[in-house]
């Protein structure tokens, strides 16, 4: 027991060693901070949600005694909690037995556990929506001040570009993106450190559970219908809609993931597979139409089939 308390209070302050490198302002420092979560997942993955929780723990300590206590909440909040429970559902597991075959162990779907990344995802955007302000003027306000005070007017110091009506502009528009575009970063970040944990500790022998399939990714229905209802409720005026901002456009990301894992299983045996995805990623990158084609995959398997169809015949069927 000591080892693990040992191991996990190691990974916390090296988790909130990475979240305080953002204080430097640096490149190196925003790519160190991205890398935060990742000694709570490699300790959750490689030894146990339980010393996960204990990194989760000694991190948020550490953040709130070194850089405050508004830091140590979002800390907590924002990355050691919410990791936490991530490494939780990755390692629940059940013993199944068919009749007439041996017992086997069912791993949690990787589908639910990108489901509920995204449903973190939109409630830290709302929660984020809501500190900045309990209405939509007030919102609007917090942004742009943030905006008046960042590094925007050291960019344009006499003021010819980067003025009180540009900043006015751009914080109307960030107003209505922001809580989607935080959701779909919080999300990437804690999926990407969730894979990249995953990679390390099965190289090293340390897996707690076998590597999953990335190309079955399958969100249950439920998620379809909560991404509906937040979907139409983003156009609710006020701050209400501002919050399903960030739950509708972290479920449509997930949904994205689960249209590249379908491209992935249907694409399995083409000539130009490789040349297909590296468009597909590409475009994601540049055009953002590209994503939405690929969410509208993803929302589609569940009555296409495709990756179904793909193994029935054994090869991908004919695209067109």
């Amino acid at each position: 027991m000591a080892r693990f308390i040992l191991l996990g209070a190691g990974a916390g302050l090296v988790s909130a060693a990475l979240f305080a490198s953002a204080a430097t302002g640096t490149a190196l420092a925003g790519i160190l901070f991205y890398l935060a979560p990742l000694p709570i997942c490699l300790a959750g993955l490689g030894w146990g949600w339980t010393t996960a929780g204990i990194a989760a723990l000694a991190g948020t300590l550490v953040a709130g005694g070194v850089l405050g206590p508004a830091a140590g909440a979002i800390f907590g909040g924002a990355i050691a909690l919410p990791i936490t429970a991530l490494c939780y559902l990755a390692l629940l597991s059940r013993t199944v037995v068919a009749q007439g075959q041996q017992a086997s162990v069912e791993w949690y779907p990787i589908g639910r556990l990108v489901g509920w990344a995204a449903i973190i995802a939109g409630v830290l955007a709302g929660i984020m929506v809501l500190m900045l302000g309990y209405d939509v003027d007030t919102y609007r306000e917090s942004i742009k001040d943030l905006l008046q005070h960042s590094a925007l007017k050291e960019l344009d110091r006499d003021g010819t570009v980067i003025n009180d009506s540009t900043i006015g502009g751009l914080s109307s528009v960030l107003a209505r993106t922001l809580p989607a575009a935080f959701a779909v970063v919080w999300q990437s970040i804690a999926l990407f450190n969730l894979w990249l944990a995953g990679v390390i500790v099965e190289a090293s022998g340390r897996a707690l559970r076998p590597w999953p399939k990335l190309d079955a990714i399958e969100l249950p229905n439920v998620f379809f219908l909560a991404f509906t209802a937040s979907l139409l409720a983003s156009f609710l005026p006020g701050i209400a809609g501002l919050v399903a901002t960030g739950l509708a456009g972290a479920l449509l990301f997930a949904y994205v993931l689960q249209g590249l894992a379908v491209l992935h299983a249907f694409s399995r045996g083409m000539t130009f597979r490789g040349l297909l995805l590296a468009a597909v990623y590409i475009g994601i990158l540049l055009l953002g139409w590209v994503a939405i084609a690929i969410a509208i995959l993803g929302l589609a398997e569940p009555m296409l089939r495709l990756r179904d169809r793909a193994a029935t015949h054994g090869q991908p069927p004919n695209p067109d």
